[in-house]
């Protein structure tokens, strides 16, 4: 007896090789029962359970030999997969000579009239096998392979109409079972992890609950069978050693029999090539292979060196990225390509493309189909053999990753191309730019591979040109703005050595040189002042350029200072003075946030301040200064109170006391003065501070009382000019901008009270007058982040109107802005993380994937930013992230999607480390109660 290899790999068993299918007797009378009683049967289970082979060497043989009761012996069995045409698909099976097809010139036109004839009603079917008028006795089996692709054509954004092209598919199986004049017969196979997937389908889900077969885990006895069964029909001889270690090496892990089908088959060949004297098959020939682990991906690697040249290599990485999917489902499904299609892609000719997959189909391989005895030409089409070729081929596992990663890059790339056609959103900038770039450059994209996942594929590549054009206009920009700020930076330091020099003069001749220290301490003041600044040249206080600069510059300042305070002349200018360098040193401190030395300098300052009030009442300055004082320590202590700092810490009482006494002082002075603009606002500061302060302590109402009283003093302030004020003290800002801010502020508390249509207004005066603002003074980036931050607010209240239509514009705008400013500090940071979760929230309704990947883009840009996690801003959008989490997995568990509910706990359990015991507290009980569900759902759907 000629020895032949019984095993054919990765490809299932057909149904010509029934006689070396062992191991599923039991359920393959279970499927001949369930057909006869339902005529429509599902087979499901996992990926590598035996699926097809079950059904094309167990099930169609078994009909064919008349195991099925009252059904006879003559079937006309069509075997196809849905692909990218599942009707078209369907026509050419039934057009096979095997079924009632015809051959030569007419089978085109015939399959042409087949298609019509499904196309034309939900009866299609039975109208085709009727009008083929087959013998009476003739039963007809269609056999519809790996129809989870249904689910991904369904989806399709590339073929018109792929929605309702799916359904109609589904109703010709449907309706043909329904109907008894034609004996029509429906068998699936699907996988496992998609039958959540049938609820897409009307009438799926109860055709499901009634013809369901799900394939059982094979028993020790038939595995054992169905390895030793084939080796003795081939004649050949199994150790008894090696077939226990193959039963213990698969173990639970059944879902893998392509795999142990691949290493018998590699273990048959080494066996044959090296036998001698009759030796039997042994654990050398299955260890020489790479055993059940290794011998695939072995296999894979040696049919990849053998496709020789760089060009054929790279040809090989581009067909088997192009034949994998790991984008539009993460669960990784196959793709079948046409060797057309293939050729585009790879960007070569169709033979050569043929002579590489030659390489992976030939005998004793089978990584791809079809057979390698069917000639390929221009429509073949070409699909890997089983998917578990993409889990155990370590090179295809990166290339999949790489394809994967690159179509998430360009997908980006075309909607943010789409929203700028629209004018709801801009050209890109660095760092996004760069990468999109780079990308570009290393992927090096053409409109047929960028087709299978977007078709604008040329609006894309434009809107990258065009952004890094304009980039580099930008540059040239940057390049002379750059050039100024070196320049004033070079006098700031001269600056600081002049004082230097002349500190050293006042510690030897203090007496005999106060008009010297007043001159330096004045030049510090400005030198502080200009370091000080919220906005610098045009970049923000916290921009990295400037960050090491305005701390060194800072820290002299501090050390001037204390220095002063401590050698200062007793008479009254000077101890004004003392209090004044106190009042800086608090600021100082306060600036690099250091909250427990910044206090104890406002209170020296006070302190000093209220002596020199009760002794010279007539001079009005020392009272200011004394409200100043008074208003920054409750600043002071806001912030401190609200940062990540252990205790001790001051409680939210201390820091409102001082806001009374400062509100006190300065009523005071506005009263004995209203026409004073300084003191009127410098009051309406005041009052919205201590605002901020209420709402933090959940005093709503009080703190609704706060901002309209700042804001009524306010308003009458926009378009005049203030005094000038007093020496020690820098310039109050333009009324407006504290208005705007008062009134985002006030918009807040009424949109928590859901008095929405008062917030509204509010919130869109805020965005009127910053619009104004950053009009008058475009330069001004502190303008750009507030009106994001504003845009944003206004998102946020139409989305509580569940109006996301009006919502979408204003994200849009708020994303653009803080975009727009390059190299984003932190304060830019918390407004983008916040607009991507609006942004979330607004597109969750029509597309929940993409809520998601929102989510996901706000937790990347927070984890980019280690080193803040301190800052009590980040920590709190920790615990939005984590319960936006929440809530994306409760509506998930709502809509029936338990794989995205299980992603996102998985999210929050990422999240939890980086929560206080308190949050962590709360965000685990709900974690909890939604694993739960997520359980309870599982167990009812098993």
């Amino acid at each position: 007896m000629a020895l032949f290899n019984p095993f054919p790999g990765l490809r299932p068993f057909e149904p010509d090789e029934d006689h070396l299918f062992f191991g599923r007797e039991k359920e393959i009378d279970e499927l001949l029962r369930r057909l006869r009683s339902t005529r429509f049967l599902q087979v499901i289970g996992a990926s590598g359970s035996g699926k097809s082979s079950l059904v094309r060497s167990g099930l169609i043989p078994a009909l064919h030999s008349g195991f099925m009761a009252r059904a006879g012996t003559d079937w006309r069995v069509l075997m196809f997969r849905p692909g990218a045409d599942p009707i078209g698909n369907l026509a050419t099976s039934l057009n096979s000579p095997d079924v009632f097809g015809t051959q030569g010139e007419l089978a085109s036109t015939n399959k042409i009239l087949l298609e019509a004839t499904l196309r034309r009603s939900a009866l299609g079917l039975v109208d085709a096998v009727r009008q083929a008028r087959i013998p009476q006795n003739d039963n007809i089996l269609v056999v519809v392979d790996q129809f989870e692709e249904l689910f991904r054509f369904r989806r399709s954004q590339h073929v018109e109409n792929s929605r309702d092209e799916a359904v109609a598919f589904f109703k010709l199986l449907l309706e043909a079972t329904q109907q008894t004049d034609i004996p029509i017969y429906i068998t699936l196979t699907m996988r496992a992890d998609f039958i959540g997937d049938c609820l897409e389908f009307p009438g799926l889900p109860q055709s499901v609950n009634s013809g369901l077969y799900l394939v059982p885990r094979m028993t020790r006895d038939q595995l054992r069978s169905a390895i030793t069964g084939p080796v003795a029909v081939a004649g050949g001889d199994i150790t008894q050693r090696l077939v226990l270690r193959l039963l213990n090496e698969l173990g639970d892990d059944q879902d893998q029999l392509p795999v142990l089908q691949h290493a018998l088959m590699r273990t048959w060949d080494h066996w044959k090539s090296r036998r001698r004297n009759r030796e039997s098959i042994d654990i050398q020939d299955y260890e020489a292979v790479g055993g059940l682990g290794n011998a695939m991906s072995l296999h894979a690697e040696e049919a990849y060196e053998e496709a020789g040249s760089d060009r054929d290599r790279v040809i090989a990485e581009k067909m088997f990225k192009a034949l994998t999917d790991t984008f539009s489902d993460y669960r990784g499904v196959r793709r079948p390509t046409s060797i057309e299609e293939l050729a585009a892609i790879c960007e070569v000719s169709e033979a050569e493309v043929i002579q590489v997959i030659d390489i992976f189909r030939r005998s004793g391989r089978s990584f791809l189909t079809p057979h390698p005895a069917v000639a390929l030409q221009s429509q073949s089409i070409i699909d890997l053999s089983h998917e578990s070729l993409m889990r155990c081929w370590t090179r295809l596992i990166t290339w999949a990753e790489e394809e994967a990663e690159s179509a998430r890059s360009y997908t980006h790339i075309s909607q943010a191309a789409s929203w700028c056609e629209d004018c709801t959103g801009g050209l890109w900038i660095d760092p996004q730019l760069e990468t999109g770039l780079q990308w570009r450059l290393e992927s090096r994209p053409t409109a047929a591979w960028a087709q299978r996942y977007d078709s604008n594929f040329t609006e894309a590549m434009d809107f990258l040109d065009r952004s890094e054009r304009e980039r580099e206009e930008g540059r040239k920009k940057e390049r002379r703005r750059k050039q100024a700020r070196q320049a004033a930076i070079y006098v700031l330091v001269s600056l600081l050595a002049i004082v230097g020099g002349l500190l050293i003069a006042i510690r030897h001749q203090m007496r005999r040189a106060e008009d010297n220290l007043r001159l330096a301490k004045h030049t510090v003041d400005q030198s502080l002042a200009s370091g000080n600044q919220a906005d610098f040249v045009g970049e923000p206080e916290d921009t990295p350029q400037l960050e090491e600069f305005r701390k060194e510059l800072l820290g002299k300042a501090k050390s001037f200072y204390s220095k002063f305070a401590q050698e200062m002349p007793s008479n009254e200018d000077f101890q004004n003075e003392a209090a004044t360098a106190h009042i800086r040193l608090g600021d100082i401190h306060r600036v690099l946030q250091n909250y427990a030395d910044s206090a104890p300098e406002y209170r020296t300052a006070i302190s000093q301040l209220e002596k020199l009030s009760t002794k010279h009442t007539g001079n009005p300055e020392y009272q200011r200064n004394l409200g100043y004082a008074h208003n920054e320590l409750a600043e002071t202590l806001r912030l401190w109170f609200e940062s990540r700092v252990q205790a001790p810490k001051p409680d939210w009482a201390e820091a409102k006391s001082e806001y009374d006494a400062a509100m006190n002082v300065q009523r005071r002075l506005h009263q004995g003065v209203p026409a004073n603009a300084d003191y009127q606002q410098e009051l309406a500061r005041t009052y919205y501070c201590r605002g901020i302060l209420q709402y933090d302590g959940h005093r709503l109402d009080d703190a609704e009382s706060d901002f309209r009283q700042g804001i009524a003093l306010l308003e009458p302030l926009t378009g005049r000019t203030a005094s000038p004020p007093p020496a020690d003290q820098s310039s109050n800002p333009d009324p407006a901008e504290e208005l705007s801010r008062a009134s985002s502020n006030l918009g807040v508390i009424l949109r928590e009270k859901k008095q929405l249509p008062g917030a509204q207004k509010l919130f869109e005066r805020a965005v009127e007058i910053h619009e104004q603002l950053i009009k008058n003074d475009s330069d001004k980036r502190v303008y750009k982040v507030e009106l994001a931050k504003f845009s944003n607010n206004l998102a946020k209240l139409f989305l509580d109107e569940s109006r996301p239509d009006l919502a979408e514009p204003h994200n849009h705008r708020a994303l653009d802005l803080l975009e727009d400013l390059a190299s984003p500090p932190r304060s830019l940071e918390i407004e983008r993380i916040g607009a991507h979760l609006v942004r979330g929230r607004i597109v969750e309704s029509r597309n929940p994937r993409e809520a998601q990947k929102e989510i996901d883009r706000s937790l990347e840009i927070l984890e980019g930013h280690q080193g803040s996690k301190g800052h009590s801003e980040f920590h709190a959008m920790y615990v939005h992230i984590a319960y936006d989490y929440l809530a994306f997995a409760q509506r998930s568990l709502e809509s029936g999607s338990t794989e995205d509910a299980r992603l996102a706990l998985a999210r929050v359990v990422e999240l939890l480390p980086e929560l206080v015991e308190s949050d962590r507290r709360q965000v685990t009980e709900e974690y909890q109660r939604l694993q739960k569900e997520l359980h309870d759902n599982r167990q009812q759907n098993k």
